[in-house]
């Protein structure tokens, strides 16, 4: 339901917060990316997948119009296992778009900063695929992924209350004006942090435990992330929703970061027990 500018802007949002999720992500280059992974295998976004995994499969879901991904099921499958490499290995940062161009401008027009500081380095830990970071960039995508698929059922399932409230029900007509309003809000959302793809993300989208990942992929997915971050600098204005309301959609995203906020902090009390 969601497309990928909410999924990015939660995710940034998340760490922005400065609460229980931005805590236990130390690598925010990998649980950026896992915000999209669900996606990724089944082939709509991301383009040429060899071989797709249906949305069922990579969503825990039902065949449904409006299908709500079991996040709970991932959770205790996929993100529980990997608990105890929260915290071991070196911290990672996002890049913003403002950096990239910044880096690309200064590659193709170098006679434009002649006496202009150099840039700060990147960070040796991005490039390591030492075993303790690569378990903790492998934790923060498996989060990240989870992140997903929880905000997919929370959407999905204010939706259809929205509909069942007004006495309607999934069709054609309704999919378009849902599908619509979703583009618009998203297009309202401000989004800076892009991915980049370097040797620690690769190895641990590889050892994803649910589907590997592969070098090939992650490059194809963080191409479209690239362009959906471009894409969408944010616009206050946009056409009337067709279906949903303003409300609906400030009072559904805070729901998703709240809930989301809410049971990574029972997961931390857990861990300190």
């Amino acid at each position: 339901m969601p497309s990928w500018n909410i999924h990015i802007a939660e995710a940034e949002k998340l760490l922005a917060r400065d609460g229980s999720v931005a805590a236990l992500v130390r690598d925010r280059n990998a649980f950026l990316f896992g915000s999209v992974v669900p996606d990724v295998p089944v082939g709509y976004m991301v383009p040429d997948i060899a071989d797709p995994i249906p949305y069922r499969i990579t969503h825990f879901a039902e065949s449904e119009p409006i299908p709500k991904p079991r996040a709970h099921e991932f959770w205790d499958g996929y993100v529980v296992p990997l608990l105890h490499h929260a915290g071991c290995g070196s911290c990672v940062e996002t890049t913003t778009i403002a950096q990239e161009r910044e880096r690309v401008n200064r590659v193709h027009y170098p006679h434009r900063y002649d006496g202009v500081p150099d840039l700060p380095a990147v960070s040796p830990a991005e490039f390591s695929t030492q075993p303790d970071d690569v378990e903790q960039s492998l934790f923060d995508l498996t989060l990240g992924t989870w992140v997903h698929l929880l905000a997919d059922n929370i959407w999905n399932t204010r939706v259809n209350e929205y509909l069942a409230a007004r006495g309607g029900k999934p069709s054609e007509e309704f999919r378009i004006k849902k599908q619509g309003d979703f583009d618009w809000f998203g297009k309202t959302l401000r989004l800076e942090s892009i991915v980049r793809a370097t040797p620690r993300l690769t190895a641990a989208a590889t050892a994803f435990a649910q589907y590997s990942i592969s070098s090939d992929d992650v490059l194809k997915t963080v191409g479209v992330i690239h362009e959906v971050v471009r894409e969408n600098p944010g616009r206050a204005e946009h056409p009337p929703y067709r279906l949903l309301t303003e409300a609906f959609f400030s009072e559904t995203f805070s729901e998703v970061l709240d809930t989301t906020e809410r049971l990574v902090a029972g997961a931390r009390q857990k861990m300190s027990c």
